[in-house]
């Protein structure tokens, strides 16, 4: 999810059929508008379901921050949750609906507001009529008066399938402004979380809840290409990243997220054309992998070789790119402009990495794990180790999972 810049994602409602000549059309009408596509269409039937929402509980007395940015929600923003719902009816057959298909269709209509309700989804109306429809209204009538009835925008009608395209251009400009709508609010939303703090927030959840909102409110901006106000709230990630000590931010799950957080942030500098901002995000990054601590029994010291490696590889991918496309925006004097300097670079950390597997195989430095604990199973948070299966078995579990994580990289570096 974070490779790429994220689209805004919308939903195709029942009426399957439509679906793949209808994105196609709404694609085709973005490209003549902007020049580019700018949504990501999913398929669903009548009898979608969408993720409850499970707002609220960081609000209540007792809650515990478990880590700063849950994959889930990455996995959900992208690929599960749309901003709009088009909810599709296919009448192209008949000139004339039974009133048990009018009962059915308002069904299918309400069943999709009830899914949209909790998360504030927009829903937008699309039929097909068939082509020697007199009057649309009449047509129209049982789901506009469920659809109007409840703050619904208009319904877009199309005369048989040679209207698609005629109507794709108005259904493409609804659905752009009511999905730049859902993300500006979803913005709104992580801006008020926990300000002011609750009482029964902890200094170090309160700096762990910044980070989140922040990076959430910067992943939200992208989804609207809103590039300034998501690096401004990327960079008030990252540096309040830096500034967590260990005991208030897990190394490795920090270490993971500055370099998705830099990842992200190399796009958009990149993407603006600011190819010396980019460079000097690299160094600064580059320079913060290098001074990160090793834990108390070296059982982090490969995490920054590791880091260092991928960041360096990453960058040089995205400079290629840059470099095939605009090659005048690339500075041939600037060493750290060019991608063979930042693959050279992810080579030797890769190699450090390699000996320092060597070292902890050979010399016994590194603290044999206990064995306690059970299996390994992942862990819901981004960037953090995996878990103990039954942690209360172990003395430390943290320190436990460190270990093993880190005897499996001096095995297979």
């Amino acid at each position: 999810e974070l490779r790429t810049p994220p689209q805004l994602l919308v939903g195709l409602v029942g009426a399957t059929q439509l679906h793949p000549q209808l994105t196609e059309v709404l694609h085709a009408s973005a490209v003549d508008t902007i020049g580019s596509t700018r949504c990501r269409y999913l398929s669903f039937s009548y009898d979608m379901r969408i993720p409850p929402c499970n707002r609220g509980g960081k609000d209540a007395d007792g809650y515990v921050m478990g880590g700063i940015l849950k994959r889930r929600w990455l996995e959900k923003a992208c690929n599960i949750v749309p901003s709009v719902l088009i909810v599709c009816f296919d009448w192209s057959e008949d000139l004339l609906l039974s009133a048990p298909e009018k009962t059915q269709a308002v069904s299918h209509l309400q069943h999709a507001q009830r899914q949209a309700r909790d998360r504030e989804i927009r829903v937008l109306v699309f039929a097909v009529v068939h082509q020697d429809t007199a009057d649309l209204e009449i047509a129209c009538a049982p789901l506009r008066q469920q659809f109007e009835g409840t703050a619904g925008g208009p319904i877009i009608c199309a005369k048989g399938m040679a209207g698609l395209h005629g109507s794709a251009q108005k259904l493409e400009r609804l659905v752009f402004q009511n999905a730049v709508s859902f993300y500006a609010d979803e913005e709104k939303r992580q801006k008020r979380i926990w300000k002011p703090p609750p009482p029964h927030a902890s200094p170090k959840a309160y700096a762990l809840m910044q980070v989140r909102a922040q990076f959430k409110v910067a992943f939200l901006c992208e989804f609207r290409r809103d590039a300034r106000s998501a690096l401004l709230s990327y960079i008030k990630a990252y540096e309040m990243l830096m500034a967590a000590t260990g005991d208030t931010a897990d190394l490795p799950e920090q270490l993971a997220l500055c370099c998705c957080i830099s990842l992200r942030m190399y796009q958009r500098y990149l993407h603006s054309l600011d190819m010396k901002a980019a460079v000097h995000h690299c160094r600064v990054q580059a320079m913060n992998l290098r001074h990160r601590g090793e834990g108390p029994h070296g059982e982090y010291a490969w995490l920054k070789w590791h880091w260092l490696a991928l960041n360096h590889k990453c960058f040089a991918e995205l400079l290629e790119n840059v470099a095939q496309q605009m090659p005048k925006l690339v500075n041939a004097a600037d060493l750290w402009q060019l991608p063979g300097f930042h693959y050279q670079r992810a080579a030797t950390y890769a190699a450090r990495l390699r000996s320092w597997a060597h070292g902890a195989a050979v010399s016994g430095k590194l603290r044999a794990a206990s064995g306690l604990g059970g299996d390994l199973v992942p862990g819901p948070f981004l960037g953090q180790l995996d878990r103990l299966e039954r942690p209360e078995e172990a003395e430390d579990p943290a320190l436990e999972v460190a270990l093993r994580a880190a005897r499996a990289v001096a095995a297979d570096p």
